[in-house]
């Protein structure tokens, strides 16, 4: 039975983890009664979570048909990197005179995030990820861009692009990926810590792209999975 403390944020995670594993497809009906019966619950936090799930985008409401898995299509995971690089360039930019009383906590991140990877647990490691650049966001001390960061829904995108990643490349060492931001911040330099920040975004971008066009190719010829992933382990821009 799920705990009762911050008893919906359980039930959001336990549903979206539900939904990337594969357990409920894209047209599935979510039932508030049957989720709330299952997990032992009412079903009012299986309600806001449920609401939740729609400003996520992961979710969808029909008129007398209630609620149901929202397909994510590949067009717009990829939309968000753009807009995200424009945003952290900025919060390198603004961050940079700001971060050294927060550089301990980025190293704790990248450590928490290289122990998930460990583990494979891409949850764990797309809170630590999201902890990492929300760290270098509060640093800013910009609250719109705090909350236009906020407003994208970092954490669940940022977990279907690990779960995806982790996936596909088991060997991509992505908590270090992590590494030149904190050397930059370190600087002080508003110019490389902006770059940094947008080459960093921009690699992943680049790499869930060549993910998806090169996807059913990949599955079925094990040597061109070899190749993509050494390509992807030595990108072209910093990876950040």
């Amino acid at each position: 039975m799920i705990q009762r403390v911050v008893l919906s944020d359980q039930v959001k995670e336990e549903l979206l983890d539900d939904i990337l594993s594969g357990k409920y497809k894209p047209g599935d009906r979510l039932v508030e009664s049957q989720i709330a019966k299952s997990m032992g619950i009412s079903q009012s936090p299986v309600r806001e979570a449920l609401r939740d799930m729609v400003a996520m985008r992961f979710v969808e409401v029909e008129p007398h048909k209630g609620a149901r898995v929202r397909r994510v299509d590949e067009r717009e995971i990829l939309e968000i990197y753009p807009v995200r690089a424009c945003l952290e360039e900025l919060a390198g930019h603004l961050a940079a005179k700001n971060a050294k009383p927060h550089l301990g906590e980025l190293e704790r991140a990248v450590d928490g995030m290289t122990e998930a990877f460990e583990m494979g647990d891409a949850r764990k490691m797309a809170q630590w990820d999201v902890h990492f650049h929300r760290t270098i966001m509060d640093a800013t001390g910009n609250q719109i861009l705090i909350e236009t960061w906020g407003s994208l829904m970092i954490e669940a995108r940022t977990y279907v692009t690990l779960s995806n990643l982790m996936a596909r490349l088991p060997d991509l060492d992505l908590a270090h990926w992590h590494d030149p931001i904190i050397e930059a911040l370190r600087e002080g330099d508003p110019e490389r810590c902006g770059m940094e920040m947008r080459n960093h975004v921009e690699s992943f971008g680049k790499v869930m792209n060549d993910i998806f066009q090169s996807n059913n190719d990949v599955k079925a010829n094990p040597e061109k999975r070899a190749a993509f992933s050494d390509q992807v382990k030595t990108p072209s821009a910093p990876a950040g």
